[in-house]
């Protein structure tokens, strides 16, 4: 994260919700009846399972690819802003979680030290928080007839 390069973070979160292709969106996909489509639905089969332990319902969450409809795609991102970003290393309870600092409070006078590294390479990754996920799915569609 701080390297320098340019870095735009596409977390998780826009993966959820909306995103997510429900029921509707896989028997969709399902009958554009292609190999492709078909290996989609059933490589992502525990992914399925999964979600539905942990929310009761049907569907799949699909980071990577939403992830990949953005690079190739950039204007998917329906909101997106600069901040410094860094990822916890010292406290057993945030360990390798990525902090962004999304109030940008970092170059605050009691936030300097503990953003210091970051501060020091001066560097904001762009960060996506919300997609158009009718052109999400789309895109994907798209790929996969």
């Amino acid at each position: 994260m701080q390297s320098g390069l340019p870095i735009e973070l596409v977390g998780w979160h826009v993966s959820r919700g909306q995103a997510v292709l429900a029921s509707t969106d896989i028997e969709k996909v399902l009958r554009f009846d292609t190999p492709l489509a078909r290996f989609a639905v059933e490589c992502n089969s525990r992914g399925r399972e999964a979600f539905f332990e942990q929310t009761g319902e049907h569907g799949i969450c699909l980071p990577d690819p939403v992830a990949m409809a953005i690079a190739l795609d950039p204007t998917i991102v329906a909101s997106r802003s600069s901040h410094f970003v860094d990822i916890a290393t010292d406290n057993e309870l945030t360990r390798g979680m990525t902090v962004v600092d999304r109030l940008n409070v970092a170059r605050n006078e009691r936030n300097c030290a503990t953003w210091a590294a970051s501060l020091a390479a001066g560097h904001q990754a762009e960060v996506a928080w919300t997609i158009d996920n009718s052109r999400w799915k789309e895109a994907l569609y798209t790929a996969l007839r």
